[in-house]
């Protein structure tokens, strides 16, 4: 499992005061602790949930992160008179091995969707290795929600400088790849022309499989130009703890997704978009499609439809997908041979700097001093 994508500080603090989000999660761990339990806190950042659980009467907390923002949580854990109680694991929970199972696990691994990198991989994992019998899983689950929506403004990435622009040039080929990308927003309940349908549920007490398939019929209630679909969700951390990042929601951290049609669509009051959207992890990424159909209000008759998907938005060179066919046959090229010299170096006690050292005896003409030969090593030392 590939290490997550890391935030900054600051981007920690931002979560800390996003509300109604943070005092949920708060509430949540208030009713879940009880005196001397164990909690893990997976992604912790820099570990607010952890200290937390230690203030509302946790026995032992376990803060799991990759990133280096959780060595903060050294200093914060002495400062807050509980530094006796946590443990800092500095890895990927997968790869976490307990002393003792936890009674309450709790997590916040979403980015703009709840499906994001190994999210779901992660939570099936801390639920079957991590999680004491009858113990507490926070979040409870994530319902995926699914409207029309109208934003011109927005849509003008996927439209300008693509057919048209003050320079008189044909750039419409790139408007291809430009409305197969999703975008990262914060619309306001107006933007909105259906009423949004429930798409998928992910209950983290039972999930499996990281991938989604659903299917919404969607009904425009006025006369307008719809430019795609918003994709939002709704977390229920426990029973009756419920925070949404919906439109008209006080605006949370993760933001909406927008999906933009192909080209914009007029539709007229009562007339239906039908929309099978599906998310696949590939790798650490996901890969979002969008079908829709959309069809007149009295006939029923399909109008425009769309096949779109993240995976076109990029340019790839047809050479960049051979290496991952069957049928290709690697080279042992230069770079090939100095990794695998720098990896047979490793296991016999060996420090990086030695290693580095005989790298760049062996490779003086790719390396031209230590520190260059010290860098690569090190570099290919984080992917594993």
């Amino acid at each position: 499992m590939s290490v997550p994508s890391g935030y900054s500080i600051a981007d920690y603090g931002d979560m800390v005061d996003c509300e109604p989000r943070m005092s949920i999660y708060a509430e949540a761990l208030k009713r879940a602790v009880t005196p001397g339990c164990t909690v893990i806190d997976i992604g912790a950042g820099f570990g607010i949930f952890a200290l937390l659980a230690c203030k509302y009467g946790a026995g032992s907390v376990i803060a799991i992160e990759t990133d280096s923002s959780i060595e903060l949580l050294r200093e914060l854990a002495e400062a807050n008179g509980c530094a006796d109680k946590i443990t800092i694991v500095r890895d990927l929970s997968t790869n976490f091995e307990p002393e003792k199972k936890a009674d309450v696990i709790v997590s916040d691994l979403r980015g703009t969707m709840p499906l994001f990198e190994s999210h779901i991989a992660a939570i099936e994992d801390a639920r079957k290795r991590l999680l004491a019998k009858g113990g507490k899983l926070l979040p409870m689950r994530d319902m995926l929600r699914v409207a029309l929506a109208r934003s011109p403004k927005t849509y003008q990435s996927a439209h300008s400088p693509w057919t048209s622009n003050r320079f008189g040039l044909d750039l419409k080929a790139g408007q291809r790849f430009a409305v197969n990308d999703s975008t990262k927003v914060y619309f306001k309940p107006s933007a909105l022309l259906s009423e949004p349908r429930d798409l998928v549920t992910l209950d983290y007490r039972s999930i499996t499989d990281p991938n989604i398939d659903g299917t919404v019929e969607l009904t425009a209630a006025t006369d307008n130009t719809a430019h795609g679909l918003l994709v939002w969700f709704d977390a229920e951390i426990d029973e009756g703890l419920i925070y949404s990042n919906a439109p008209g929601e006080p605006p949370l951290v993760y933001g909406q997704m927008f999906l933009p049609f192909a080209e914009p669509v007029k539709v007229k009051a009562s007339d239906t978009v039908s929309a099978r959207i599906r998310a696949r992890l590939l790798e650490q990424d996901y890969i979002w499609t969008w079908d829709c159909e959309v069809r007149e209000r009295h006939s029923g008759e399909t109008r425009q439809a769309f096949q779109q998907s993240t995976f076109k938005r990029k340019v790839i060179p047809p050479a960049t997908l051979r290496p991952g066919s069957s049928q290709h046959v690697p080279e042992q090229t230069h770079a090939v041979q100095i990794d695998r010299d720098c990896l047979d170096l490793i296991g016999d006690g060996r420090t990086l700097g030695e290693i580095a050292q005989l790298l760049q005896d062996r490779h003086t003409d790719h390396f031209p001093d230590f520190q260059h030969a010290l860098d690569h090593v090190a570099n290919l030392m984080r992917r594993y």
